[in-house]
């Protein structure tokens, strides 16, 4: 005789796979990916990853939205409500409403912020899929500006003011690099771009980490601006830069491409910022952080 199990979320244990959770955890803290997002950090095909998706959409475990713009068709997903009830019971947290997780699709679907959004999320899934192909890499952490937010991420020190995009843990061998991440689509004035790092400067002389501020810049003329403002002044946090436009001949954001103010005699490589910055090794991390360091 075969027992089907009434709850539905018991009954999913049965088929989701380790790679489906970490894309639901993924979802739960950033909100949205792409198709073409999910498949390059989690995939190696996208025929694959279609079907997969296809089916844990038809289970109600993710939702999914197309968003048009002009030449361009793309596929978003979202957590669906099972899948909200599973990331619920895996993390101890209350079980969800049906309403608020409808609310939460249709503020991500309709938010004026998505293209940004997605934008930041692509710079981590870029390094996420670099570190798939690459031998002793690996993003050890991938915090959104949400969870940057909550209260004793790190420690003591407040980050409400500072309001950083992401923050992330880069690594290659020995080797790591924590930074906080600034994604500009160029619709902000370079006078708020200053400002924000003020904010990172306070942060840093509160006994925050001293951790590069990486701005990652539409163009050249953008970077060229921001580098000539931050050149009149002592820069008190470590700032690198990079441009989306280089991406056209580099692989990924972990190459090459970053220019830190001060150090402009030649593009360094992501890792490499690590000799600019405060440590991120485990202790660094224990004395700063309240929650566990886990490697996921």
């Amino acid at each position: 005789m075969t027992v089907i199990n009434s709850d539905r979320v018991l009954a999913a244990r049965a088929f989701i796979t380790d790679r489906d959770v970490c894309l639901l955890e993924w979802l739960h803290d950033h909100q949205v990916l792409t198709i073409e997002q999910i498949t390059a950090a989690l995939y190696d095909a996208r025929k694959t990853a279609t079907d997969r998706l296809l089916r844990l959409y038809r289970l109600g475990i993710l939702e999914r939205f197309q968003h048009t713009t002009p030449g361009r068709r793309t596929l978003y997903y979202v957590l669906g409500l099972l899948g909200a009830e599973i990331v619920a019971a895996l993390r101890g947290d209350p079980t969800p409403r049906a309403a608020e997780v409808v609310a939460r699709q249709r503020r991500i679907a309709m938010s004026p912020h998505l293209a940004h959004l997605r934008g930041v999320n692509q710079f981590f899934i870029d390094l996420i899929a670099h570190a798939r192909h690459t031998p002793d890499a690996g993003v050890m952490r991938w915090w959104s500006e949400r969870q940057c937010a909550e209260p004793l991420r790190f420690g003591s020190v407040s980050m409400h003011r500072v309001r950083a995009d992401g923050h992330g843990i880069y690594a290659e061998g020995q080797r790591r690099i924590a930074f906080f991440l600034e994604y500009d689509r160029g619709t902000e004035s370079v006078p708020l771009l200053l400002d924000k790092l003020k904010r990172y400067e306070q942060l840093t002389a509160q006994g925050g980490p001293a951790w590069p501020v990486l701005f990652f810049l539409p163009d050249r003329a953008r970077e060229r601006q921001l580098h000539q403002q931050l050149g009149r002044g002592l820069v008190a946090t470590p700032v690198a830069t990079a441009t989306r436009e280089a991406l056209r001949t580099e692989r990924c954001v972990a190459d090459g491409i970053w220019l830190p103010v001060g150090m402009q005699e030649r593009p360094y490589r992501l890792i490499e910022l690590d000799t600019f910055s405060d440590p991120a090794d485990d202790a660094a991390l224990a004395r700063l952080d309240r929650r566990p360091f886990t490697q996921r």
